[in-house]
């Protein structure tokens, strides 16, 4: 080489790829035998994908200036630059990526251009630019890039969470210009990270971050549910969350909203309305992100009526009384054992508020229980215990023991033959005549009932005792067998009524074929009763009268004959033939048949128990 210095010019030619400096090599060097002044040594470094920088070497004070060419090799375009004497380094931007440059560097005295000192360059691969993301979801994520002027090879895109953890790499095609990142993790930002490349070269990375949605909460359910209240269960976000926010609502409630913090995964709701349908949804938040709403639905329980209490508690009968519950109901249900043992369940209409028990009995203590429906849905039971009032006679033996007791009406009741339970007889009492308690047992009143009839009807009793009957001659020996009774007889004719009184009446055993004793008259009707004191009963069958003919067969009766009559109570009615109607002879003698007749008997010293009556 030294031999050749003076007259050499050296040309140093630097090709660079992927980036990387590779170091000069001597392509090239001619001698010219006349002395030319001389640029030595071209250098190119610090590429990027749109610049680098030229260097060289010139002895000092020789040049005026340098002029250099830079030609790009895929279109042949050109820029030439000049540099004043004392530079020795250039550098080139706003140049294309993986581009290919031919480099020519000219000395310049007195405006003559040297021969010049050639070179070439690459500029290095563009780094992905325009990095946004889209479909961003609780975990998952597309990245986009711009499309590079340069088809590359193919696209390496990394992402790791920037708290910390392992990269996730996957390669795409060159041709793409986007790709999914499956498999992320709720509520975490992660740096993206693209970097193109061609056979071995790289580009520089381009990266962005994104922050994956927040995940919803799951299994969504409300337990414990009454009628105000309820808990809303939950499975907490995998996401990190600040707090979770609780909305519910229904139709006819306005939204309520509550907020819990992220550690919470439970929430009393108070204050429901009963009988409700509830829609419930919860949603996670962080900073200003929500995750999407998980939703549960629930229906309150209906709420119970309250404060069920019994007032006017009497010996048969007691008034209920409540209040509603609060929820829009369709009924009630109401049940109480009764005293044998049965159930009664009676179904009240949504707007009662009261309910009167009836046909209870004494000194009873009922259990009520009183519960709300709506539709499908019943309330808790509430309940109420009450003791009817006490009486006298838990099995009265006559109607004078009923009234006693409290019965204050005419009509039928149950009496118990000499107090026995065991001996239950339906009777017709008339409470209100003469004071009332008198046991009926005959009525004449309408005809519908045939009277002529025979000794084993008239022992057993016949009859409807709402209309015409006859008690029966063995019911009224043991009611008369247990005290002293009184008779009192009730006739009415055309708008006129008269009675007769007799302070002693009773009817003896069968064997005495049930004869009647009777004494002691007052009143406006006549005593007609006092002739057939001592007789034994006949009927048409069994003929115990001192007539010469059987006065049952003769009278179309029976009674407790002589010769024959002067009472026919139990004659045809309406027959005013002599005799054989309804006669009492000493108001409307034989020949007139009463249209309305009434035998009826009561304890003798009755009078001696009204005052107790009136206290009770």
């Amino acid at each position: 080489h030294s031999s050749c210095v003076a007259s050499c010019t050296f040309i140093t030619a630097l090709r660079v790829r992927f980036g990387v400096h590779s170091g000069g090599e001597n392509l090239l060097y001619s001698c010219h035998p006349e002395l030319e002044p001389e640029v030595e040594h071209l250098f190119v470094s610090d590429v990027t994908p749109t610049s680098f920088k030229l260097a060289w070497s010139a002895p000092e004070d020789v040049f005026d200036s340098f002029v250099i060419r830079v030609t790009d090799e895929s279109t042949g375009s050109l820029e030439e630059f000049t540099v004043s004497s004392d530079e020795r380094t250039q550098v080139f931007s706003d140049l294309l990526e993986d581009t290919d440059y031919q480099i020519e560097l000219f000395g310049v005295i007195l405006e003559r251009r040297f021969p010049p000192l050639s070179g070439a360059a690459k500029t290095g691969l563009g780094m992905p630019k325009g990095i946004r993301f889209s479909d961003v979801t609780d975990t998952s994520a597309t990245v986009h890039w711009s499309v590079p002027r340069a088809r590359v090879g193919s696209y390496r895109v990394s992402y790791v969470p920037v708290q910390g953890g392992s990269p996730v790499t996957v390669t795409v095609d060159g041709a793409e210009s986007q790709t999914v990142l499956p498999n992320l993790t709720p509520g975490v930002t992660y740096q993206v990270t693209v970097i193109a490349v061609k056979g071995l070269e790289e580009s520089e990375p381009g990266s962005d971050a994104v922050s994956t949605a927040l995940d919803k909460p799951r299994g969504l359910m409300a337990v414990n549910i009454t009628d105000t209240e309820a808990l809303l269960l939950w499975q907490p976000a995998i996401a990190t969350v600040d707090g979770y926010v609780i909305t519910y609502s229904a139709d006819t409630v306005g939204p309520v909203m509550e907020r819990v913090s992220g550690n919470t995964v439970e929430f009393e709701m108070t204050s429901l309305t009963p009988a409700t349908h509830y829609t419930v949804k919860v949603y996670a938040v962080r900073d200003s992100a929500k995750s999407a709403a998980t939703t549960a639905e629930f229906t309150t329980d209906v709420d119970a009526p309250q404060d069920l209490s019994a007032s006017n508690i009497q010996t048969e009968s007691a008034m209920l009384t409540w209040k509603p519950p609060r929820a829009d109901i369709s009924g009630y249900i109401l049940s109480f054992e009764t005293v044998h043992g049965t159930v009664r369940e009676v179904v009240l209409s949504p707007t009662a508020t009261s309910y009167s028990m009836s046909q209870l009995s004494a000194s009873t203590v009922y259990n009520v229980e009183l519960q709300a429906l709506a539709g499908p849905k019943r309330s808790r039971v509430i309940t109420t215990v009450f003791t009817t009032i006490g009486v006298l006679y838990k099995h009265p033996k006559d109607c004078s023991q009923a009234l006693l007791n409290g019965e204050s009406s005419s009509g039928i009741y149950t009496v118990y033959l000499r107090g026995d339970e065991s001996q239950p007889l339906q009777v017709y009492c008339d409470m209100t005549t003469d004071g009332g308690g008198w046991i009926v047992f005959v009525r004449r009143q309408s005809g519908k009932v045939e009277f002529f009839r025979n000794w084993r009807n008239y022992t057993a009793g016949f009859g409807d005792l709402n209309d015409e009957f006859w008690l029966g001659l063995s019911n009224l020996h043991k009611i008369t067998s247990t005290g002293q009774y009184e008779l009192r007889v009730d006739l009415q004719d055309k708008g006129e009524a008269v009675y007769a009184q007799y302070d002693k009446f009773s009817v003896s055993e069968p064997r005495s074929r049930y004869k009647v004793h009777v004494g002691g008259y007052s009143g406006t009707a006549g005593d007609s009763m006092t002739y057939h004191h001592g007789r034994p009963f006949s009927t048409y069958d069994n003929d115990n009268d001192i007539a010469v003919t059987n006065c049952a067969l003769s009278y179309k009766g029976a009674f407790w004959y002589k010769n024959c009559h002067r009472v026919n109570i139990m004659g045809r009615y309406g027959d005013n033939s002599h005799s054989k109607g309804v006669n009492w002879f000493h108001w409307k003698g034989h020949e007139h048949s009463v249209e309305f007749a009434e035998m009826k008997i009561r304890p003798a010293n009755f009078r001696n128990f009204e005052g107790r009556r009136k206290r009770s």
